[in-house]
């Protein structure tokens, strides 16, 4: 499993771009536009609106993705939920766990329930896809910390205080 996700996020670097710093709008649209043009849409919600023992989800529409994070989530947490989704979409996890659409559906009615159904229920740490999903999410994440390019000893400081500052999400 380790082998395969960081050849997905090796590739996934190679094909997109991961942002250094890291900005999760600026990466959604590079991963946008290697999909041709198809839009992630970022969805906050409640506690309350996210189904029981979920974290994020992710909708797969025809024409875009919907992923779901609880609004109350620091921004480093929303961040690698978020990333958690792309993994799922990245590794190719289309068929999602039957679970309970109460709640989500109606914040959405429009949506037919059998699609909703298909993607809620990512809540099983001990499944394979959300292993990945989760590895996928990590690997991001450090690359993004890891890879930006050596600075003069005076540059380091500032890196050192970004990534602290990201750190404690300031």
């Amino acid at each position: 499993m380790l082998r395969r996700c960081v050849g997905l996020v090796r590739r996934l670097d190679r094909a997109v771009g991961i942002p250094m710093p890291f900005e999760l709008e600026e990466f959604l649209d590079r991963w946008s536009r290697y999909r041709a043009g198809r839009p992630v849409s970022l969805f906050p919600m409640t506690d309350a609106e996210l189904p029981a023992n979920t974290c994020g989800l992710w909708l797969a529409l025809p024409d875009r993705d919907i992923v779901g994070f609880p609004m109350a989530a620091p921004r480093n947490h929303r961040d690698h939920i978020v990333l958690h989704e792309v993994g799922h979409m990245l590794a190719t996890h289309a068929d999602g766990l039957a679970g309970p659409v109460d709640g989500f559906s109606g914040l959405v009615p429009d949506l037919d329930p059998a699609m909703v159904r298909s993607v809620l229920g990512r809540s099983a740490y001990d499944d394979v896809q959300e292993q990945e999903a989760e590895l996928i999410a990590s690997l991001i994440m450090h690359r993004s910390l890891t890879v930006a390019p050596r600075l003069p000893v005076a540059g380091r400081i500032g890196v050192v205080i970004e990534r602290l500052e990201r750190t404690l999400d300031r």
